[in-house]
């Protein structure tokens, strides 16, 4: 848990800076690219986080990196500070609590929907108006999976709250009451 901390402090941090020069997206982006970057090398991601090797030679790494991707002023100081206090570990976590918190800011809810079949656009749209509904969000973005052992209904995640309303589901609490004599 002492990673999620972290991650959430300097999240939070990078988007105060954000918020008062107006590049709120524009630095999310920016540290998206870098830790995509470094998930997509793990020797490099390895050596800069390994202090068995000489700090000058994993900063002018470093260096050479960021001048590659080229990002704003304010992200390179903040990739060199996450450097610097050995939190560059934690990038990828970073990103994520950055991402919630712009889509906090843009009035944005993230969703998953697990449906048994495939659904029409329209029924979608019902979906995500039920859930601006819930939620008080301007806007839902939902991401559709499919799983046929549902039998019917559908299934809404919303960060740690599930809304279940699968067949499959309603049958196990039938067998349940059952089982019990409540019914």
């Amino acid at each position: 848990m002492i990673g999620t901390g972290i991650a959430r402090r300097y999240a939070t941090a990078l988007f105060k800076v954000g918020l008062e020069d107006g590049q709120v997206e524009k630095y999310g982006e920016e540290i998206e690219v870098f830790a995509d970057f470094l998930d997509s090398d793990k020797e490099i991601r390895m050596y800069l986080n390994t202090p068995l090797y000489e700090k000058a030679l994993r900063t002018k790494v470093l260096e050479t990196l960021i001048e590659k991707i080229n990002p704003s002023e304010v992200v390179k100081r903040f990739i060199a500070l996450l450097f610097e206090k050995k939190r560059l570990l934690f990038l990828r976590d970073i990103c994520k609590y950055y991402k919630a918190l712009v889509d906090e800011y843009k009035g944005i809810c993230r969703a998953q929907l697990i449906t048994a079949v495939p659904l029409e656009e329209e029924e979608i749209g019902k979906i995500k108006e039920k859930l601006k509904e819930v939620t008080g969000r301007k806007e839902v973005v939902l991401e559709i999976k499919e799983d046929p052992s549902l039998i019917g209904g559908v299934i809404t995640k919303i960060g740690d709250v599930i809304y279940d309303g699968s067949i499959r589901t309603q049958l196990n609490i039938l067998k349940e009451n059952i089982k019990r004599g409540e019914v």
